[in-house]
């Protein structure tokens, strides 16, 4: 499970910290670490529907810049 998580957060450029607080059994942990982690990255890329009409970006547009040189 640890390799898994490692590759993931290489692969998809992000930071990852998963704490297990408590737990005897592995399955169980392993279990709640993937529902967590599944939980954060939807919430991470979910519309905020406060901001509705609003482009989801630092700089206003969504374009890729690096096509234009």
């Amino acid at each position: 499970v640890r390799e898994f998580f490692q590759a993931f957060a290489m692969n998809a450029g992000i930071t990852l910290h998963i704490e297990t607080r408590y737990g005897l059994n592995a399955h169980h942990i392993a279990e709640s670490s993937f529902k967590a982690v599944a939980q954060a990255l939807r919430a991470a890329i979910e519309p905020d529907p406060r901001r509705t009409g609003e482009i989801p970006s630092t700089k206003g547009t969504l374009s890729d810049d690096s096509a234009q040189q």
